[in-house]
This record gives structure tokens, sequence and C-alpha cells, in this order.
């Protein structure tokens, strides 16, 4: 889930969206779970922005809307505004994307945003609309996206929604313990995840456990090649993603993340979870 987002609107929120998940599915619930999660974002003590997810689903189809907007000193040196949205069905034995599309906005330039679709969990079409000039990621000095790089994908956002099959929900190595494969519309990557522990948990809306997942960066393709912001990701094993169970079913979405760096660490913690408000 935070790093890679949500991935634009966690940059501008100030927040590192981690991502995860293209997991399993088998339906057990019958009407439509509406969720909410409200995020504070710090970074070595200080808050650096405020995100906010809503995510609905039942057994045929999902949608997922985010806002996040820096605050506190990050408000100072780097304001920015972001929305997200998925949307997607839910067949019996995965999610499959159909919309992306993120949305930022930093100081007073102009919104930028990419949008994707999907046919099956391979990109169809890809929209980006920005004032900047775009690189041209080529080799030999980038990892060139191929084709293949495209098929058997997640965009970030749809990650948060992670069903399992009610016996492997109520075991934290199943619900980790793996490997997704996200393409954010400029860069392949993989998400590893490993689990760590069972936690318990209290805020508002919300008082039970979360299963505790390291989470791994794995660049795939889109990246230049030995970058250094791409190898310290990439060989940070200090990144925690907590997973805890929306609407009394079998289906997860993070509640926590905590994300060490050498300069600090990036903590986003719940202040609500549970249904719409």
């Amino acid at each position: 889930m935070f790093l890679f987002e949500t991935s634009r609107l966690c940059a501008a929120a100030g927040i590192l969206a981690g991502t995860i998940a293209f997991c399993t599915a088998s339906p057990a619930w019958a009407e439509t779970v509406r969720h909410e999660t409200h995020f504070t974002v710090s970074f070595a003590g200080l808050e650096i922005g405020k995100a906010r997810f809503k995510i609905q689903f039942d057994d045929s189809s999902y949608s997922l809307e985010g806002t996040g907007r820096t605050t506190g000193l990050a408000e100072w040196f780097a304001p920015g505004t972001g929305e997200v949205s998925s949307s997607g069905v839910l067949i019996r034995t995965a999610i499959q994307p159909e919309n992306h599309r993120v949305s930022v906005t930093e100081r007073k330039e102009p919104a930028e945003s990419v949008t994707l679709s999907f046919v099956g969990n391979a990109v169809k079409d890809v929209e980006v609309v920005s004032a900047k000039p775009r690189t041209e990621k080529k080799a030999p000095k980038y990892v060139p996206v191929e084709a293949s790089h495209l098929a058997s994908v997640i965009d970030p956002a749809s990650s948060m929604i992670i069903p399992m099959e009610g016996r492997d929900a109520r075991s934290g190595r199943r619900v980790c313990n793996q490997r997704f494969p996200i393409y954010d519309g400029e860069t392949r990557y993989d998400i590893v995840l490993r689990f760590k522990s069972t936690k318990p948990v209290k805020t508002t809306g919300y008082e039970g456990y979360a299963y505790v997942c390291q989470m791994r960066y794995v660049p795939v393709a889109g990246h230049k090649k030995n970058h250094r912001s791409v190898r310290e990701m990439a060989e940070n094993k200090g990144m925690e993603i907590w997973l805890a169970p929306m609407g009394g079913v079998s289906v997860f979405t993070p509640i926590k993340i905590v994300v060490g760096t050498k300069y600090g660490r990036f903590t986003a913690a719940p202040t609500y979870f549970g249904k719409v408000q």
C-alpha cells in the first residue's frame, strides 16, 4: 500500500501509500459493505498530511474513492491535494480492475492526472494530463515498460481491497505472504508481503486485530537504472503494512502503514476505521 500509492495522491498529500493486493476472493457476503478509513500521516512525529478512503463492495463489484492533502509543516513547503478513484468487478477468484484515476494539484500549478482502463487484468489505455514535459523512458538509462509488463496487473488503489476466503482470513500468513503486480501509469513494480505478527488495534470505529506484514518494493520496469531512490526503496526492510477486516467480513484493507527511512519514520495511523459516516 504507501510509497506506491495511491501513488500521486499520496505523494501530493504527503502520504506514502504503499499498496497491495491482487488477492483471491470467494464471496461470503450478500449485502453491500460501505467502509471508510481516515489516516493522519506523520514524519518523525510531526503531522504532514491527512487522507480519507471510502470503499464499497458487494459480491460482484467494488469501488474506492480517496482524498488527501498536506498539513502542518508540509503545507508550508510543498502544499498539495489529491483525489483517487478505482472500480472493478469481483469474480469468484479475483479482483478485476476496470478504471483508475488519480489527480494531484501542487501549489498553484495546474492539476495533473493519470487515467487507466483495463480489460481483464491487462492495461487497455493510459491517459496522462500534465503541463510538464514527460521524459521518454528508453533504454539504456531506463528499464522500458514492455507490453508484457501490462498484463496481469492491478492499479495501486484497487490493491487496497483485499478479499480472502473465510478460512484463509483467519491466517496472518495466508493474508500477508503474497506478491502483487502493480502498474501506476508510469512504472511497473511488485509489492511483496511477508507475515510478521498479529497486533491488537483500537481506534474510533474499530477495536480488534490487524495482521502486520513486512512490505518490500521490487522495481520491474519504468524506472531509471541504478537510481539511488529506487535502490533505497528496493533495499528498505523497514516498511510495514497492517491489514484489518472491513464490515465483519473476510475482506481486508490497510489500517496502518509504517515506512522507515534513514531520515526518519513515516507513519500513516488511523483516526477512524469503520462504516461510512
